[in-house]
């Protein structure tokens, strides 16, 4: 990494070696420009600052790893946007869970593929959830999301009462938001969302 040297003499070797003044300096030149950066890219006030504790935790601890051949500032960027992405991943995946545990179906605002390909993640591994439901819970709950059948309209094709169609879907619901409950608080954990698809 290049020898950036601002206001206080930073220098990439002295970080190497565990200069806290030179951490220090680091921190007081990129801490508002990371806090900044995060919050154009949408982050809530909370969140961004939260980017900027990250980042300079991770440079102090990989900081012997540093390359005094490559641009600091570019180095910190990258990591700031490495941690940006995840964050947003989490806070777009926070709000998808609130709206499968509340029973709706997935939708955020946003043609963002990204955005997209997590949902339908989503919505797989609710419909994989669902096949493990006893049948008539099953039924419903598939004539209702896949479908979008009403509660009269699946009452009128089941041949039952509508009453009896409510308390399936009551029940699939509850047994599903009990289940993503449960892998919420793994992925949460620190287990990692994707890996619970598979």
């Amino acid at each position: 990494m290049e020898n950036l040297r601002p206001a206080g003499e930073i220098c990439v070797s002295s970080l190497r070696r565990g200069d806290e003044r030179a951490f220090a300096a680091l921190f007081d030149h990129y801490a508002r420009k990371v806090y900044l950066y995060s919050r154009k890219f949408g982050l809530p006030h909370q969140d961004a600052e939260g980017i900027v504790q990250e980042v300079f935790l991770k440079i102090w601890q990989r900081k012997k790893d540093l390359n005094e051949q490559l641009s600091l500032n570019a180095y910190i960027y990258k990591i700031a946007k490495s941690f940006i992405i995840k964050r947003k991943k989490r806070l777009l995946l926070e709000r998808v869970f609130v709206q499968l545990e509340n029973g709706a179906v997935p939708d955020v605002p946003g043609d963002e593929d990204e955005h997209r390909y997590i949902i339908n993640d989503l919505l797989s591994w609710v419909y994989r959830i669902a096949r493990n439901l006893p049948s008539g819970q099953r039924e419903v709950f598939e004539l209702k999301n896949k479908e979008h059948l009403s509660v009269d309209e699946i009452a009128v094709r089941l041949n039952v009462p509508k009453r009896r169609v409510e308390n399936q879907i009551y029940l699939a619901n509850r047994a599903i938001k009990s289940k993503i409950n449960t892998e919420k608080i793994l992925w949460l954990a620190g287990t990692g969302f994707f890996e619970l698809l598979q």
